[in-house]
């Protein structure tokens, strides 16, 4: 199966869901909520969901990447990480 942006953000929102314990009838979590001002993710979650992204797609995310209003909402990250696997 080929890597694409919507598998990616499948990934993450099926690992958030998993290790958040986000009901699958939750109204509120979308891919395009602020998972961090929410609550969905903490910062314990945060360091995680790197070690995640990291092990799931091969990619170090640095500060001017993950310190940006992208890197809040599953698609913003999806974004992110789809970008970092094109090549240059």
């Amino acid at each position: 199966m080929a890597i694409t942006q919507e598998t990616i953000a499948d990934a993450i929102e099926r690992y958030i869901r998993t290790e958040h314990f986000v009901s699958e009838s939750d109204p509120v979590f979308t891919r395009d909520v602020h998972l961090f001002e929410l609550g969905f993710v903490d910062s314990v979650g945060f360091v995680e969901l790197l070690e995640f992204i990291r092990a799931q797609y091969g990619v170090e995310l640095s500060g001017d990447r993950i310190f940006t209003d992208n890197f809040t909402s599953i698609n913003g990250i999806s974004e992110i990480v789809w970008s970092m696997l094109q090549p240059a």
